[in-house]
């Protein structure tokens, strides 16, 4: 409904403006009358109206002088001027003034309906343009965040130049000042990208940080080290907050990085330096600096390497198949082979077995078990585990129980694949193997749901700290319970404890 305000000296002009127009037949409504312009100003800051039917010629504030004082505070009223016939001095005032439409007093109801009626036609379409603007702008500022990403995304990756990067940057008002920065690049074991995205903006919140995936798994997170630069110091106590959503050690941290203009050279780097993380497992993250240099050798012939290992797996001699499987580790290991050839490479070795085996493989599950596994040991171990089938094997079953019922026993432990392997008496490939298969999770998975499942039964039936609850369950830095207890839960403890209460 289109609010109007009359105003007029004369009382008997506004009561037949008022009530000889059938106002509400047409979408608007008179919201109140005023003697002069002064009355009408007050009524027009605290009614707000759409339109103000006022008078030229008014004691106290004239018309005009209304019009003027409303375009200054609420320039969105439209003012239609009433004024009598042929007063040119005053039409020229009004246009001065930006009025919306100038009216003689002399006009029949229908000439001023008319008028009023072309006014609110311009309000409609002002209010459409201003709800398309605002939908746009909301659009917009809910997206910021990914256009700017995206941005970023483009430039590191090489797909638009320097200029047209810094260009945009300012029209999408990133910033990009400073002379001193740091990337950490992270691959991610999460799917919840806005989760993560979330934690590590939060752990490293003193460093101004803006983080996203810059590809599929791999998060990158840009950070102003001007004032705190990132040393060991700094990245072991932000490391709690961090690995439980990192597969495996894959961070690294690129320090004395002066301009944006450098990073996509940067990034290549650290994307090699991802694959040296695969081979280093003892590491749990790399420091490095812009002079340094991974060379990763291209000429790698693991197809021999893969015949010679086949054959004597066809052996079945036990010895034989381990003195090979070490060699073959060695000589991956050595060349510090990138991740994705080792995993071609294994996979190669995983059908030839499957053509061997006596046992039945589902090739596509060993396929995303690889995936799952975090170091090349794990994998080696898996694939020992193929070639060297468990005697115990019809036992399956008896000694999954046994190794669940081991962990549950003592999952406030510091509970290993292999600890537990020994345990049941088997490889510990094998277990991994089954333990997936009949679990529907990892190891390392199974592990920690089931001590945040633990937590979230303390949160709810005591009134223990959540620092107390870590320790009970298993964790002894309350960072990586608070870390872990987001990533399952998703939501923190605090909140879990809320939502639980009612």
């Amino acid at each position: 409904m289109i609010k109007i305000l009359i105003v007029d000296d004369e009382d008997y002009i506004r009561q037949g403006m008022r009530y000889t127009i059938p106002w509400e037949d047409y979408g608007m409504e008179i919201i109140a009358e005023a003697s002069n312009g002064e009355e009408a100003l007050k009524i027009a800051v605290r009614l707000k109206p759409d339109i103000v039917l006022a008078d030229i010629q008014m004691p106290v504030m004239n018309g005009l002088k209304l019009a003027s004082e409303l375009g200054t505070l609420m320039p969105e009223i439209k003012v239609i001027i009433l004024t009598a016939y042929g007063n040119t001095e005053n039409l020229t005032g009004a246009i001065d003034v930006k009025v919306s439409a100038f009216l003689l007093k002399s006009a029949d109801s229908q000439k001023i309906l008319e008028t009023v009626l072309n006014v609110k036609k311009e309000i409609e379409v002002e209010q459409k343009q201003h709800e398309k603007i605002e939908q746009l702008k909301n659009i917009y500022d809910e997206n910021r965040h990914l256009i700017k990403a995206t941005l970023l995304s483009r430039y590191i990756l090489k797909q638009i130049s320097l200029s047209d990067f810094l260009n945009k940057a300012e029209k999408i008002e990133l910033d990009i000042t400073g002379d001193s920065f740091s990337l950490v690049l992270i691959k991610c074991n999460y799917d919840n990208e806005k989760l993560a995205i979330g934690s590590f903006i939060h752990s490293f919140q003193d460093y101004q940080p803006f983080a996203f995936f810059i590809q599929d798994q791999l998060a990158i997170i840009i950070l102003k080290t001007q004032i705190h630069p990132i040393a060991k110091k700094e990245m072991d106590e932000l490391l709690p907050g961090i690995l439980p959503l990192t597969f495996g050690n894959c961070i690294v941290v690129m320090n004395q990085i002066s301009s944006y203009e450098d990073f996509p050279v940067i990034y290549q780097i650290m994307v090699q330096a991802l694959d040296h993380c695969f081979w280093n497992s003892e590491t749990l993250y790399t420091l490095l600096s812009p002079a340094d240099k991974f060379v990763t050798e291209s000429a790698v012939n693991t197809y021999s390497l893969e015949s010679g290992l086949i054959a004597h797996i066809i052996t079945q001699n036990i010895s034989s198949i381990n003195t090979a499987l070490a060699e073959y580790y060695s000589y991956m290991a050595k060349r510090k082979v990138s991740r994705q050839l080792f995993i071609d490479s294994i996979r190669r070795l995983v059908v030839l077995i499957s053509a061997i085996s006596d046992e039945d493989i589902d090739i596509l599950k060993i396929n995303e078990l690889i995936d799952e596994l975090e170091t090349p040991g794990e994998i080696i171990d898996l694939i020992a585990s193929l070639a060297i089938p468990s005697s115990d094997a019809s036992f399956t079953n008896t000694q999954i129980n046994a190794a669940l019922q081991y962990i549950n026993g003592h999952y406030t432990e510091d509970l290993y694949l292999e600890d537990v392997a020994k345990v049941v008496y088997l490889s510990a490939g094998y277990l991994s193997r089954i333990f997936k298969g009949e679990t529907g999770c990892s190891f390392k998975e199974y592990v920690h749901k089931l001590r945040i499942s633990k937590a979230q039964q303390l949160i709810c039936q005591t009134n223990l700290k959540y620092y107390e609850i870590a320790e009970k369950v298993g964790y002894k830095n309350y960072k990586y319970f608070s870390s872990y207890f987001n990533k399952i839960s998703g939501c923190s403890a605090k909140e879990y404890r809320i939502f639980h209460s009612h």
